[in-house]
């Protein structure tokens, strides 16, 4: 077999576990994780050098991935490339999150050392106040509204899958079964349903930051 179609097959594969995943097919993660788990370790040693903490932002990765793996959608002739790009782009978000954090820690420490109080550093944030966690309810409380309002916009075929699988917790392949329509076709409404609502729920999370 030739370099060309072992490249190809192998991307076949590799997309097809990533649709039986979505799909419900647990299995198919471990087909997932042997292939991708080297290449995503790599990326992101390119970006961050403790080796322990490549460790973590691995394991980081593929619980994004799986929080995040109904929305995945590629086209077919992208196959082979989509699964690879599409954790890639979760183990690099996952990479800058880490390096900011780190960022925003060394600031705050130097700013400390600079002014000559040393007694916090180290030391956890204090707790939220009273008023402060009554803020952080009703901001929860605005967001949930808001996410409702926004899903009560979709068209209804667009509607009934974010209901199925968001609110009421059904796998992708039960809400195929249940809606008479192809995993495949499912995926692409999901998709575009996620898309809708993103655009729908920016606007919103603009301004009330």
């Amino acid at each position: 077999m030739s370099a060309l179609s072992t490249q190809s097959s192998n991307g076949s594969d590799l997309h097809q576990a990533m649709e039986r995943y979505v799909d419900g097919d647990q299995t198919a993660f471990v087909q997932l994780h042997r292939t991708l788990e080297p290449k995503v370790r790599g990326r992101l040693s390119r970006m961050v050098r403790d080796r322990a903490t490549v460790d973590d932002l691995v394991q980081l990765t593929f619980l994004r991935g799986h929080a995040a793996r109904e929305r995945f959608a590629s086209l077919p002739d992208r196959a082979d490339r989509a699964v690879e790009g599409w954790y890639f782009a979760i183990a690099r978000n996952v990479a800058l999150d880490h390096l900011r954090h780190n960022y925003r820690r060394d600031r705050r420490h130097d700013t400390l050392v600079a002014k000559g109080d040393t007694s916090g550093i180290g030391i956890p944030e204090a707790m939220a106040t009273a008023e402060e966690a009554e803020i952080a309810r009703e901001s929860r409380e605005l967001v949930s509204r808001r996410i409702r309002d926004a899903v009560d916009q979709l068209p209804p075929s667009q509607r009934e899958v974010v209901q199925l699988h968001k609110l009421r917790g059904m796998s992708m392949a039960d809400i195929a079964a249940r809606l008479g329509v192809r995993p495949g076709a499912l995926r692409v409404r999901a998709h575009r349903a996620y898309k809708s609502l993103t655009g729908l729920l920016e606007p919103a999370t603009l301004s009330a930051t």
